[in-house]
């Protein structure tokens, strides 16, 4: 198994709803850079790819879950896409009918698997581009009330020959629980927001 350092980590907070997330709360993403070929090796044609993780290093309790996976293939009719949590927790994101579902098509470009988006990956074309529900009916939700905590794994299975390619980048966009401030923390927060209260006042 291989992994590739978390490249991007970005915190927000969500006051309402917004584009991707059912409910408010903490908005973390955690995204990883990789150039993991599909399959794992170069003298096959069909097989795993290594395991790509991302290593959360914060204790998030979710709320809810989109991922982003980029990655170029010949052929994504070919490929079988996995999400496995920390708690070992698996989502099918999509994998396709050999006997019913055929097409030829290359690519995933910045996809979005998200329970919220208004089409299933089902029904999408490659390369992807835009958000899409996974093809797992359980979807994202069944990693909602998991602590993020721990190493996130995508696996890659290429089920078919002659084609090939390579894993660019996978994300995770976690909206969490939000944690109670410090008492401290707290104090700062409200000072802050009557200054600014002040401040519009004044201007």
């Amino acid at each position: 198994m291989r992994a590739c350092g978390v490249f991007a980590v970005c915190v927000s907070m969500l006051l309402g709803l917004s584009e991707g997330s059912a409910r408010a709360g903490l908005r973390v993403c955690y995204i990883g850079s990789f150039d993991l070929p599909i399959p794992a090796d170069s003298n096959a044609t069909r097989g795993w790819m290594d395991d790509a993780i991302i290593d959360v290093a914060d204790h998030h309790i979710i709320m809810d879950l989109d991922v982003a996976v980029s990655l170029t293939h010949t052929n994504v009719f070919d490929l079988q896409l996995l999400l496995t949590s920390p708690a070992g927790t698996t989502v099918l994101l999509n994998m396709y009918n050999p006997f019913e579902d055929f097409f030829k098509g290359a690519d995933y470009r910045n996809t979005v698997f998200d329970d919220e988006a208004p089409i299933s990956i089902s029904e999408g074309e490659a390369p992807f581009e835009g958000r899409f529900r996974p093809l797992d009916p359980a979807g994202l939700a069944a990693f909602d009330g998991e602590d993020a905590f721990g190493p996130w794994r995508l696996r890659i299975y290429d089920a078919y020959y002659m084609d090939a390619g390579s894993l660019e980048s996978f994300g995770l966009f976690i909206t969490a629980v939000p944690t109670i401030p410090e008492p401290a923390t707290m104090s700062l927060v409200l000072l802050g927001l009557g200054g600014l209260r002040w401040a519009r006042r004044r201007f």
